[in-house]
């Protein structure tokens, strides 16, 4: 068995979302027998993501793929840009949470969860949109009981108390193997632009024995937190300065 675990994860989860290209996901979930992780916007309000009619019945719908073994993050609360804060990660110059105070992350934080709860729906596991937060993030995710954040840039997995940070290098389907556990990143509203789910499919296909759910891959083991920071800061340098002028 290889020693290589891919998870798979889909970003902006919400009401409005592309339902067409969305069940496209679901559909090659389901050919390959793939359990993903989906990042669920409590309460969206990012008009790039009011693409199709609200679908009613979106929180019934949720739980049903929670029942069916998907994992359920939430990501960040309404999906807005509130700074221009890089964060810890420095991905970018953006962030819904990163620069604001721990008092108004933490109610943002409990008021997301708060929504979710309400609708049948209960997770631990959290991710903030354009990987952009902060050390009061982290305080208030870990406070609120979240145990465990898909984010950061290193190769092995870091701990803030009791919240495990789960890195998350690739934007996309990887070129490259960075690390043994690996985060594939997923916008199914971008496929309508270019044409990804043809590469998604391909990828499944040759690594559908290396790819597992949430709970199995979870358990990467936790690495030395000065050498992750290390790596961390190395790889966002690539992404964002060197990989776009190659």
């Amino acid at each position: 068995m290889s020693d290589y675990k891919y998870l798979l994860r889909f970003d902006d989860i919400c009401p409005t979302m592309d339902w067409n290209q969305w069940n496209r996901a679901v559909e090659l979930m389901d050919k390959y027998d793939i359990k993903p992780l989906i990042g669920v916007i409590p309460s969206c309000a990012d008009q790039k993501l009011d693409i199709n009619p609200e679908r009613g019945d979106f929180w019934q719908y949720i739980k049903s793929l929670q029942e069916k073994g998907y994992a359920i993050a939430m990501h960040g609360f309404e999906h807005v840009y509130r700074t221009k804060s890089k964060g810890l990660v420095g991905v970018s110059n953006q962030s819904e949470f990163a620069g604001l105070s721990y008092e108004s992350q933490y109610r943002m934080l409990e008021e997301g969860k708060k929504i979710m709860q309400e609708n049948g729906v209960d997770t631990d596991i959290f991710f903030a949109p354009s990987h952009s937060y902060d050390h009061n993030t982290l305080k208030a995710l870990n406070e609120l009981g979240f145990r465990w954040l898909s984010d950061g840039k290193g190769l092995k997995a870091n701990r803030y108390k009791e919240l495990k940070l789960l890195p998350c290098i690739n934007h996309a389907i990887p070129k490259k193997r960075l690390g043994k556990y690996i985060t594939v990143v997923c916008h199914t509203h971008e496929w309508a632009k270019k044409d990804e789910f043809g590469e998604l499919d391909a990828f499944c296909k040759s690594h559908q024995e290396e790819i597992v759910d949430f709970e199995l891959f979870k358990q990467q083991p936790i690495g030395n937190h000065i050498f992750n920071s290390i790596v961390e800061k190395a790889v966002v340098c690539y992404q964002r300065y060197i990989k776009k002028y190659r």
